[in-house]
């Protein structure tokens, strides 16, 4: 891929990437050096951007891929307390189950591997169904359901333990 060709893609979809990679990552910085592998990522493998069907589509694959490699090499992260403010309480009378799994996973994505993250984002973010899921990655609808009924139960689990037994 041309240069000229990497600098309009990035014109184009840069800031949808990087928000993307910000949701996941949850940290500014990193989420702009994510954007910067991703079309270093465009600039060697440009024959497959060329042919994807969506080329926003394929964009978000390769920051996800970026965005999970760098929640890897981030390691375990330390308990977070309750004065964690990064760490959303939401009350649970104004929003529903979804939006508090959401918050609860999206902090906690670098605890999953890749496949559960996968799950996560395309549920959480992309806001895909199960069948939509299944079709996007090549698995069962009854693997993405068991995984996002793991993704839901760590989600309570992981509330419960940070308000101290409330959820």
């Amino acid at each position: 891929m041309t240069d000229a060709e990497v600098g309009e893609a990035y014109r184009r979809y840069g800031s949808l990437v990087l928000r993307r990679c910000q949701r996941i990552l949850r940290d500014r910085a990193a989420a702009e050096d994510a954007l910067q592998d991703v079309f270093v990522r465009l600039w060697r493998y440009g024959n497959a951007f060329r042919e994807a069907d969506s080329k926003v589509l394929w964009l978000y694959r390769v920051a996800d891929r970026c965005c999970f490699d760098r929640l890897a090499r981030r390691g375990a992260r330390a308990e977070i307390s309750l004065a964690d403010q990064s760490v959303p309480l939401v009350d649970k009378s104004s929003y529903g189950k979804s939006v508090e799994d959401r918050e609860v996973v999206m902090c906690f994505l670098d605890r999953f591997d890749d496949r559960v993250k996968q799950v996560a984002v395309l549920h959480y973010l992309d806001e895909m169904t199960q069948e939509e899921i299944a079709a996007a990655t090549g698995w069962s609808r009854q693997t993405v359901f068991k995984k996002l009924a793991f993704l839901r139960d760590r989600a309570q689990a992981l509330r419960m333990r940070l308000c101290g037994g409330a959820s």
